[in-house]
């Protein structure tokens, strides 16, 4: 048996229909725009990441480009002033009467080196030469290809031990180098030099101890 069409509407169920349409074309351009949304936030992370490497790679040439390097100097074909008393001593480790130990030192890298302390530490020390109550060199800069002879105090020596030397130093960015170098009482000469990043919480002053008065 056919229906047959009786020239009325239902138009609750066309409204229904027209309603779910709708909604199914405004879903679609929602989905498709939140697509592209996503895809445009993936393009813009991608753009910043490759600017934050942009930067760090900067940040990098401008460190290298201004990078200061201290090292020991042995050399005993030039010569350092040491004031009156001292003068045109051989560019080596040089221990004067009081426990005055002269050490020269050379900026080899691009840049000066700022905020330079140096202290000295070893384990074949006699106990009367103990270096915990040493004061340790301290100078605010030295500069690209400079040469100078720091001053560590070391009441208890009374003549030139084997010790470590250690180094510390800031660049022009903040950034902290540290410079290792043993020095070999018997050659008379560094061995074992390593230069390496560090983080300087506290100037090596400050870890000191004071000489005892007894």
């Amino acid at each position: 048996m056919l229906a047959t069409f009786d020239g009325t509407w239902d138009w609750t169920a066309i409204g229904t229909l027209a309603l779910a349409a709708a909604t199914f074309v405004s879903l679609y351009f929602a989905r498709r725009s939140l697509g592209q949304t996503q895809k445009q936030i993936k393009l813009g992370q991608a753009q910043l990441e490759q600017t934050q490497r942009e930067i760090e790679l900067s940040r990098s040439e401008v460190e290298e480009a201004h990078r200061p390097v201290l090292v020991p100097v042995v050399d005993s074909t030039s010569y350092m002033d040491l004031g009156a008393d001292g003068a045109g001593r051989e560019r080596r480790p040089q221990l004067e009467p009081g426990g005055h130990l002269f050490v020269p030192v050379e900026n080899i890298g691009s840049g000066p080196a700022l905020n330079v302390e140096a202290s000295v530490s070893g384990t074949s020390v006699p106990e009367e030469a103990r270096t915990e109550h040493q004061t340790s060199a301290r100078v605010a800069g030295l500069g690209e290809g400079r040469f100078l002879a720091l001053l560590v105090e070391l009441p208890f020596w009374k003549e030139l031990w084997t010790f470590t030397l250690t180094i510390e130093y800031s660049d022009v960015a903040g950034k902290g180098w540290r410079t290792n170098a043993l020095f070999l009482r018997d050659t008379g000469r560094y061995d074992a030099v390593t230069i390496s990043a560090c983080e300087r919480q506290r100037p090596l002053s400050d870890m000191v101890k004071p000489v005892p008065t007894e």
